[in-house]
């Protein structure tokens, strides 16, 4: 019998598959639906919050940033405060390849989540919501506890001097 954290896994996991299979249905990766979701609709977007956005590594935003800009997807220009960080747009011809890829599938998520409606759907937003700064709080208590632990075994297990 599943405990209630691999049931969350499992349809997380169910959730992420699906849109997956949507992505391989259109002949592009995840990763890419993904970084194209974030850029839609947004003004301003560098890297940093484009990985905040999908919950992607930097390395794997970095690498479909750059294929985008190899293709012309994607313009990066100075950002407006560090200089290093740059922001990233669509251009016009990533804006229509963006369209013919996300269209369809915002329709459908549209539409699924008329057929749950709205209680349910901001029911289960707020609940993802607090089960996030749930687990951040007890991931960071957790952390500090075992670095905490980690640095009074290094103290005793050091020769005194």
């Amino acid at each position: 019998m599943l405990t209630d954290a691999e049931k969350l896994w499992q349809v997380w996991g169910q959730a992420g598959s699906l849109y997956d299979f949507w992505a391989a249905s259109k002949n592009i990766n995840y990763y890419l639906l993904f970084v194209l979701y974030a850029l839609d609709g947004q003004e301003i977007m560098t890297q940093k919050k484009i990985c905040t956005f999908t919950g992607l590594t930097k390395q794997t935003v970095n690498n479909v940033i750059r294929s985008l800009k190899k293709e012309g997807y994607v313009i990066l220009s100075p950002g407006s405060g560090d200089k290093r960080e740059k922001q990233v747009s669509l251009t016009e011809k990533g804006e229509s390849y963006s369209r013919k890829l996300l269209d369809p599938l915002q329709e459908l998520e549209h539409r699924v989540l008329q057929i749950m409606g709205n209680d349910r759907v901001q029911q289960m937003v707020d609940s993802i919501a607090l089960y996030n700064t749930i687990l951040e709080k007890e991931m960071t208590r957790k952390l500090e506890e075992d670095r905490n632990y980690t640095l009074m075994t290094e103290c005793r297990n050091s020769p005194d001097i």
